[in-house]
């Protein structure tokens, strides 16, 4: 039986390597999301070896150990405090972390590296183990930077050469004297200056975020760090270097998690939309072989023993399938590393490595999913009786769909109710919501059979209309078997339902951007920055400067925490904030805002029960169980975006000053202002910062719905591949169906049927076929992009928009599939010899 397995394998070799490549794509998505999980493993390794070397012991103020990733300040070091630290027994070198910002501009003027990887600024020590100096000679004054060797090659600069530097929010003309080189840098840029200038711009306030702490020989890491936390005070703390290695390596990792769930959620997607493919396969292999497999029976072999040489053929085409779904893998994680470097400004410097375990896990899926879905097709052929091989016709009659259509719509009908009432809650419950979807996404599929006659012959009516009988015998092939068809089908739906809910989502997104701004934005300007940095605290009193100009609201961003659930708060001042946002207060005026009195949401007052006047317990920013009063409750606003408001004096209290930068500077013109000359005023002050821009409220309309299209863009590409299984489904069904109508063929070539007609024909029903799946695609994605935007009404998604230029690109884009899905095909049928084709066995 394996002898004729594997016979059977080299006898449907095309058909066979046609699945396998769509079992490929599926595995490529797994194998390049462990590639790439582990080459980002590998550079941060390096790039916190490089940073932890030489450190044995950290000092550092209190705060969350998360704060790489949600952006929480910790608590600051008195630089007061190293005369203490270095007379610690065991010290051998105890210096202050001098780090802050400064992005450099290239040599065509324009920041480098403005992403979302940050521009790193330190002091420049020629006894610090953490980089090496391979050019030049290091900063010695103000005027001076060393650059670290990629942001030197970024901004197309060399040692000598002159440009601006804007450090810790100024502004400077600087000289590069020296080159230096760290471990990988994750993107970031990396910028030295001299330690005076370090000390002034970096610790304003005498304070720093940590001290870097090296053991004399001999003296363990934990040893030292029990000696340096017995002199510390209560609000400080000592941790070992290895254990801040890896306390940021796991923050940093768990920022980039989502990357890797992602490219796996679409793993799946392909793997899914694969299976339908390799079903159908089977299903049509085994329809076509029930002679042979009936011979088979007949000569001695049981029931198990078909299963089994069925099953083994979807071993072989899951272990070829997945091994060259590891080759694709290679080229699918180069592109992601590309992708996060665009996208995030972040370099994964690291080879790909392909480990054992990257190997195994993706054979094992592979085979795993083509195993199991040729789990039904081979207990079919198990059942084909022994005297079928006796018949002339041994094809199986085709049961009725009348059951099938009734539990398909029975199961879209409930997931259709129970979604609808699961999003119109006041509270949606969104694992509800996915269980119904997941129903109606099943119906939808059981049911499809049902609907291929209307569908198939409405899509294939103006080909009727315009080829005649060439139109009709597409139809009537496309129609023969509604079963295949729906199955061939169903793989392009799940892909267009994909991209047209992802799309009804994206455009409404955009549309409630739009909306809200329309209505809460009255500024007539905003200053945003283009880095992580933020905007210079500056720009924002220097723009209230200018006589054009009636106010200005500057805001930014800090944690608050009450009872142990994170939230965020936006941080301005009354004056000016109700001139530039549209604030509607519920109770309480919004002057209120002062101090340690708040403003918040309608909806958080709601649920903790608070009224004007109610005292609560927070943590803001770095103070911890601090009173904050309620001044005044405000309706829910999508432009601040955040549960409360609160003063900038407590920001200043909350926040060290090196962690502090605007989020937005919004200005609001004086009556009768020229805004020709005021924009060019507020383009001159911003200038010198390098990353602050300038727009009015259609540019910041516009730019911010740009990051929406960005994502889109990258949900296309992604989806692009379950698109291109489907393709090779129609392909696969298509060979496979000529191959069972090759006296049908010959028939009609004998009748007079030109090779040119015979293409057209098979072309037609490709097209019908792939119109097919997209109309039921559109359908579905259409409702549940619906029902995710209702549900979503109360995070801000309150206005629908439906994607009518996606999906007619869409239904066009499927004409093009059915015609790139027949090309194949059509060529080996026209290529048939009528003589012999006429002598085949039905």
């Amino acid at each position: 039986m394996f002898r004729f397995t594997l016979a059977s394998v080299r006898g449907h070799l095309v058909r066979f390597l046609l699945t396998a490549f769509s079992v490929m794509l599926g595995v490529s998505f797994v194998a390049g999301t462990f590639i790439l999980r582990d080459s980002i493993d590998t550079t941060l390794d390096g790039l916190f070896a490089s940073a932890s070397k030489g450190v044995d012991v950290v000092v550092r103020g209190s705060g969350e150990t998360s704060a790489i990733v949600t952006g929480a300040p910790r608590g600051t070091v008195p630089l007061a405090l190293q005369a203490t630290l270095a007379s610690v027994p065991g010290v051998a070198r105890v210096v202050p972390d001098f780090q802050g910002t400064a992005i450099l501009a290239g040599k065509d003027g324009i920041a480098v590296g403005t992403g979302g990887a940050p521009a790193l600024g330190f002091a420049f020590r020629t006894d610090d183990p953490s980089f090496t100096l391979v050019h030049g000679r290091g900063p010695t004054g103000p005027g001076e930077v060393a650059v670290e060797s990629v942001t030197l090659a970024k901004a197309d600069l060399h040692v000598g050469d002159s440009t601006t530097a804007v450090i810790a929010g100024q502004a400077h003309p600087v000289t590069i004297t020296g080159e230096v080189t760290f471990g990988a840098l994750f993107g970031a840029t990396a910028v030295l200056v001299d330690e005076a200038t370090a000390r002034t711009a970096f610790a304003p306030d005498g304070t720093v975020s940590t001290f870097s702490i090296t053991a004399e020989p001999g003296v363990t890491q934990q040893a030292l760090r029990q000696s340096v936390a017995a002199v510390l005070p209560a609000t400080d703390e000592a941790v070992t270097g290895a254990a801040m290695t890896a306390e940021n390596k796991s923050s940093v990792a768990a920022g980039l998690g989502y990357l890797t769930t992602f490219l796996l959620a679409f793993a799946g997607v392909a793997l899914f939309v694969g299976s339908f493919i390799i079903v159908n396969t089977f299903s049509m292999l085994v329809a076509q072989r029930t002679r042979e497999l009936a011979l088979v029976r007949a000569v001695g072999a049981s029931r198990g023993q078909v299963v089994r040489s069925v099953l083994t053929e979807a071993v072989v085409i899951g272990v070829v399938g997945s091994a060259l779904g590891l080759g694709l893998g290679l080229a699918i994680a180069a592109g992601a590393k590309s992708l996060v470097r665009v996208a995030l400004g972040t370099d994964i410097v690291a080879a790909l490595p392909v480990h054992p375990a990257t190997v195994l896990w993706s054979v094992a899926v592979g085979t795993i999913v083509t195993v199991g879905s040729a789990v039904l097709p081979a207990r079919r052929a198990s059942r084909i009786s022994p005297v079928a091989a006796m018949r002339d016709d041994a094809t199986p009659p085709a049961r009725s769909l009348r059951r099938r259509g009734v539990v398909g719509l029975a199961f879209l009908a409930v997931g259709a109710v129970l979604l609808t009432v699961s999003v119109t809650r006041d509270s949606p419950s969104w694992p509800g919501a996915a269980v119904a979807a997941v129903l109606a996404v099943v119906g939808m599929l059981v049911a499809a059979p049902l609907a291929a006659r209307p569908v198939v012959t409405a899509v294939t009516w103006p080909f009727v209309a315009l080829t005649g009988v060439i139109g009709r015998l597409a139809r009537q092939s496309a129609l023969r078997v509604p079963r295949r068809t729906a199955a061939t089908a169903s793989a392009l739906m799940i892909g267009l339902a994909l991209v047209t809910g992802v799309s009804v989502i994206a455009q409404s997104v955009k549309a409630s951007v739009a909306d809200v701004l329309a209505r809460e934005l009255t500024s007539d300007f905003v200053l945003r920055g283009a880095s992580s940095a933020g905007i210079p605290a500056s720009i924002g009193p220097a723009a209230a400067g200018l006589p054009q100009v009636q106010s200005v609201t500057r805001t930014s961003v800090v944690g608050v925490t009450v009872d142990d659930v994170a939230a965020s708060a936006v941080v301005t001042s009354a004056a000016g904030l109700a001139d530039n946002i549209v604030i509607t207060m519920r109770s309480g005026p919004l002057t209120a805002l002062a101090g340690d009195t708040v403003l918040v949401n309608q909806t958080t007052a709601t649920a903790h029960g608070w009224t004007v006047g109610s005292v609560v317990t927070a943590a803001v920013g770095t103070l911890t169980a601090h009173r904050l009063t309620i001044g005044g409750v405000f309706q829910d606003s999508q432009a601040l975006g955040t549960e409360f408001v609160v003063d900038r004096s407590l920001y200043d209290q909350a926040v060290p000053v090196s962690a502090r930068s605007d989020r937005g500077v919004y200005v609001r013109a004086a009556p009768g202002a020229d805004l020709g000359l005021l924009r060019s005023q507020l383009v001159t002050l911003a200038k010198p910062f390098l990353i602050v821009s300038v727009e009015d409220g259609q540019e910041y309309s516009d730019s911010t719905a740009a990051s929406v299209d960005t994502l889109l863009n990258l949900l296309y590409v992604l989806l692009l591949f379950s698109v291109i299984v489907a393709v090779l489904g129609i392909i696969n069904t298509l060979a496979l169906s000529i191959v069972e109508r090759t006296r049908e063929i010959g028939l009609l070539r004998a009748v007079g049927l030109r090779r040119r007609q015979l293409s057209g024909v098979i072309t037609v029903e490709a097209i019908a076929t792939a119109l097919f799946g997209a109309v039921l695609g559109c359908l579905l994605g259409l409702g549940l992009g619906i029902a995710m935007q209702r549900g979503l009404r109360s995070q801000g998604l309150d206005q629908l928009a439906i994607p009518w230029t996606t999906i007619v690109t869409v239904l066009v884009a499927s004409v093009v599939v059915g015609v790139l899905a027949a090309a194949l095909p059509s060529a080996r049928a026209v290529r048939l010899d009528i003589l012999r084709a006429i002598s085949t066995e039905a």
